[in-house]
């Protein structure tokens, strides 16, 4: 009896194509592995080579804009070895370096081709020296940035009573306190030639009657408040004139200019004077 063909029987034919096929694929993904490979070897050399050539390295670093900082702390800081190569530098991480040094309020850092770094800096400008705890300067801005000692900044008015225990560096004093105190220090100025700074020992203040002054010469507090300072300090050059004419000034012990019109005047007088 003659045999059936089983129509179950593989196509060997379409099985060998299949096997093919996945040989090609499998070849093709190791051809393209193996470029790539080589690819990427060939860019790492390259750049590696690039890095060597004499012409790309850096030559002068330009530093600008310096006032209290020195160059060698600048270059220390950056800390860029003598033989870096342009393509090594990253800008944008040196400039966040620099800006972690107390005294650097912003920089910029770019290459200059062919060979040359340049470094601007812009400098916190010191505005007062401020007392809690410790004595710490205050930039422009109302920023504490930098503990310090007083006597070395004789020329900063000594501010105190602005904040509680919890002051520290990189805090900033409140928009109110720094406001008050940039109007006192601005009327201040106009009056430098017969109230210098220096006969002011402290500006203290106080978050609801605002700021006191006390004299460096007997530590007389006047107290000024928040508003219409130049018009309080015009009245108190007027009440110093007519007790040094009289030669009261020793007598005084306090004056309260913290009035629209008028002055109060505490000492060892007879009454207390209202002026």
């Amino acid at each position: 009896m003659k045999s059936k063909n089983n129509r179950y029987r593989p196509n060997r034919e379409k099985q060998k194509a299949r096997v093919m096929h996945r040989f090609r694929q499998v070849l093709w993904l190791n051809l393209v592995g193996i470029g790539v490979l080589a690819l990427s070897a060939a860019f790492a050399h390259g750049y590696h080579a690039l890095l060597e050539l004499p012409w790309l390295q850096l030559e002068a670093i330009e530093i600008k804009g310096l006032q209290r900082l020195n160059r060698a702390t600048v270059l220390n800081t950056l800390a860029i070895p003598k033989t870096s190569n342009l393509f090594s530098i990253r800008t944008a991480l040196l400039a966040k370096r620099l800006e972690a040094l107390p005294w650097v309020q912003s920089s910029i850092v770019r290459l200059d081709p062919p060979r040359r770094l340049v470094v601007e800096i812009a400098e916190r400008q010191p505005f007062a020296v401020v007392y809690t705890t410790t004595f710490l300067l205050m930039d422009v801005r109302g920023k504490l940035f930098l503990e310090v000692k007083p006597e070395s900044y004789k020329n900063l008015p000594l501010v105190t009573g602005l904040m509680g225990a919890n002051f520290k560096l990189g805090d900033s004093i409140s928009a109110e306190s720094f406001r008050v105190l940039s109007s006192l220090l601005l009327s201040l100025d106009k009056y430098k030639a017969a109230i210098p700074l220096d006969s002011v020992s402290e500006f203290k203040w106080h978050e609801t009657d605002g700021f006191t002054l006390y004299t460096t010469r007997g530590g007389i507090p006047v107290h000024l408040g928040y508003d219409h300072l130049e018009q309080k300090l015009t009245r108190l050059l007027s009440i110093m004139k007519f007790f040094s004419e009289r030669q009261w000034w020793g007598a005084v012990q306090a004056i309260d200019m913290d009035f629209p019109r008028q002055a109060y005047v505490k000492g060892h007088f007879s009454t207390h004077k209202g002026i």
